[in-house]
């Protein structure tokens, strides 16, 4: 060899590596609703209605409960309209389901009223209850089946979409449940979260922090997307809703995220709440996106489309 090609080649070998481009670091946030069944009020509608103005481009993940068109007097039609009202073109549609007596019974299935996971008395007679019972544990996998299939079957006869994407009422959700969302077919479930984002509302030994640690045992808000059931993904509700999760800890769950490179946050509201606590996520959104330039972070809203 040559004594200018050696000397070269001992240069080539020798001299620092030009540094890679660095990959930008993304981050995707899906913004979920929770429509419980209890009501649809006006002031809830308008705050959901003043949100979309504000932040046109964040689509929602529309978690639909279909007990509103089972209620003596209902009107489908008015409901339908009322509930299209907040909805987006690049939203999503999904099931939210509480075990209401009303919607139980609909869908040819024996009403129990426990175990709960609040005070409420769900042993209610004739009247309406089940807000509090437990998915999981009050019913068997054969019902929870049929009691997802028919649910889904009334947004369908309602001219919502046939859902993919499933929330549980108060994140009652465990293999029982699980097993039964395989079974009709759906895609995307996100009733994971961590019982300790609760405590700003519900006391450490309430029925809820500990109903939801037992089902989710070892959850916390880095958690991420995993498979549940093969074709069913679980897509934790790391920064839980807006009733319980204010815009200084919504940030610093997001840093958290950033900081150990994860790529998705699940958080929303209920319907039910929006008025109250919707102001919640608007000082939380600039927030969020203002941290993810300051970081070099790509912010990416979740598209459902």
């Amino acid at each position: 060899m040559r004594p200018i090609v050696a000397v070269l080649l001992l240069i080539a070998m020798l001299w620092p590596a030009a540094p890679c481009m660095a990959q930008e670091r993304a981050i995707t946030v899906y913004m979920t609703v929770d429509w419980e069944g209890w009501t649809i009020e006006d002031d809830n509608l308008d705050a959901m209605r003043d949100f979309r103005r504000r932040f046109p481009h964040i689509p929602m993940l529309h978690l639909l409960n279909p007990v509103y068109f089972l209620r003596p007097g209902a009107d489908p039609a008015t409901l339908t309209e009322k509930i299209r009202t907040t909805l987006l073109p690049g939203d999503g549609q999904g099931l939210h389901l509480h075990p209401w007596k009303s919607l139980v019974r609909h869908c040819g299935l024996p009403y129990r009223d426990e175990p709960t996971f609040a005070t409420l008395d769900e042993n209610c007679g004739n009247g309406e209850c089940g807000y509090t019972v437990s998915l999981e544990l009050a019913y068997t996998e054969e019902e929870l089946t049929r009691l997802v299939g028919c649910s889904a079957g009334l947004l369908v006869d309602h001219g919502f979409e046939r859902p993919r994407a499933f929330r549980a009422g108060g994140w009652q959700q465990g293999p029982r449940l699980a097993t039964a969302l395989k079974a009709n077919g759906f895609t995307f479930d996100s009733s994971r979260t961590d019982a300790r984002l609760l405590t700003s509302r519900w006391a450490p030994d309430s029925n809820l922090v500990r109903l939801v640690a037992q089902l989710h045992p070892g959850a916390n808000p880095l958690d991420q997307p995993y498979e549940l059931l093969p074709g069913l993904t679980e897509y934790p509700n790391n920064g839980s809703l807006a009733d319980y999760t204010s815009a200084p800890q919504l940030l610093e769950i997001f840093r958290s995220l950033l900081a150990n490179g994860k790529l998705v946050l699940v958080l929303g509201f209920h319907q039910e709440t929006a008025f109250n606590y919707l102001g919640r996520l608007e000082e939380a959104i600039p927030l969020l996106e203002a941290e993810a330039t300051r970081t070099g972070a790509r912010l990416e809203w979740a598209s459902y489309r």
